[in-house]
């Protein structure tokens, strides 16, 4: 297994755990106003991270080193900025919107250099199959 694909799987499965986490205690609790939050970590943290794992397995020697590097830091980052900024404003602190904006930012930007090193595997696999 490429270092990415690990990487990617290692990560959803914490993020998995940290969104059971919340969601556990938001029902325990009936305070369902981190809702967002959760939603975000489970989304982006499990789901995506996944899915970015399998696709890394799959096809780690037919893309960039680098891009994928660039695309494992930079959406690792954002999500904890995300995370941060989403809990620090949903518990009422608004002078965190700027953190949770720029985040979102560059989990954009690094969702886009995903699709600058699936893009021409994918082109690749259409074109051999015909």
């Amino acid at each position: 297994m490429s270092g990415v694909a690990f990487w990617f799987f290692l990560a959803a499965i914490f993020y998995g755990l940290l969104g059971l986490a919340l969601g556990l205690q938001m029902a325990i609790s009936e305070d369902h106003g981190p809702m967002p939050v959760h939603a975000h970590i489970m989304v982006i943290g499990w789901l995506s991270f996944a899915i970015f794992g399998f696709f890394y397995i799959q096809f780690a020697d037919t893309v960039a080193r680098f891009a994928s590097l660039v695309h494992a830091w930079s959406s690792q980052v954002s999500l904890v900025g995300l995370i941060a900024g989403l809990w620090l404003v949903y518990t009422g602190n608004d002078a965190f919107v700027p953190l949770a904006a720029g985040a979102s930012v560059v989990y954009a930007l690094s969702f886009c250099v995903f699709a600058y090193v699936a893009f021409p595997v994918l082109i690749k696999l259409h074109k051999a199959r015909g």
